[in-house]
């Protein structure tokens, strides 16, 4: 059956509004059997008339769960390929195959996944059982080329694949939750003064992230490098080198700047406004 005849054969069992859970996602043909998660890869564009959904993810938890809930809520959908770079430390694909292949326990942890932390806190059992029924998972780790992963969405179409015949399972469309809204201020008094004080700068030699550490009234107690502004930040918060909030986030936006630096290839200065920063010259290695 040709994916036109699939299409017209399912447009009366299929009107519902879909996708019911929001995200970073683009939508199709909502009556193909393929959708694709381009896991880390944000920028991947793929054309969608023969796909349902295309969307990122990087956590092995939260993100999964919307997809979860996306993929049962339309019966089409019968094959999952992950695609794309992986977020680093978030195994999504190997989550996604895990979750079909061994299902959750009883704390909702994936069983056999890899990552951080599998954990579906908001998916139930029954929602689980019907995505390991419904769906297989195409893994295509690291894959960026549009052309292959198109080829494997036509073979998975070429098999032909029908609507799960259990589509009685009821997923209502997520409502945005109520909450109060603040506006965002912030008091110099309410940043307490550290006992300690960093500098960071690049090591462009070794592409790391550096914090230097300083006591008052400036004498250096460690150095912290890493690769990736996560790494830094989860460092000194568990070696306690931290207390406040406020010094926390500044930190953690400067060290977000400075990733951004060493994988773009542009000079970083603490405290400068990284649109202003300009080309750095490859000679110049720290």
């Amino acid at each position: 059956m040709e994916l036109e005849e699939y299409k017209k054969s399912m447009e009366k069992r299929f009107d519902m509004k879909w996708p019911i859970v929001p995200g970073r996602y683009k939508v199709g043909n909502k009556n193909s059997p393929v959708a694709v998660c381009t896991m880390a890869s944000v920028d991947l564009e793929l054309p969608m008339n023969n796909i349902a959904i295309v969307g990122k993810c990087v956590t092995e938890n939260v993100g999964i769960e919307k997809i979860v809930k996306n993929i049962i809520s339309n019966p089409n959908i019968r094959f999952l390929i992950c695609c794309g770079k992986i977020s680093k430390g978030h195994f999504v694909d190997d989550a996604l195959d895990c979750l079909v292949k061994n299902g959750i326990d009883e704390n909702k942890r994936i069983m056999g996944a890899k990552g951080a932390m599998p954990v579906v806190k908001n998916l139930t059992e029954k929602e689980v059982e019907r995505f390991r029924k419904q769906v297989k998972i195409i893994c295509m780790q690291g894959e960026e080329d549009v052309s292959k992963i198109l080829k494997k969405v036509n073979e998975c179409i070429q098999t032909n694949p029908t609507p799960i015949e259990d589509s009685t399972i009821d997923i209502k469309p997520e409502k945005k939750p109520t909450a109060r809204k603040i506006k965002a201020w912030h008091d110099e008094k309410d940043i307490k003064l550290e006992e300690h004080f960093f500098e960071i700068r690049l090591d462009r030699k070794k592409k790391k992230i550096v914090a230097e550490c300083f006591t008052y009234p400036r004498k250096l107690e460690c150095i912290i490098t890493g690769d990736t502004a996560e790494d830094v930040i989860l460092t000194i918060i568990r070696e306690k080198l931290i207390s406040d909030l406020g010094h926390a986030s500044y930190l953690g936006r400067e060290l977000q700047k400075a990733e951004i630096a060493l994988n773009n290839g542009l000079d970083y200065e603490q405290d400068e406004d990284v649109s202003m920063i300009k080309k750095f010259n490859p000679k110049y290695n720290n």
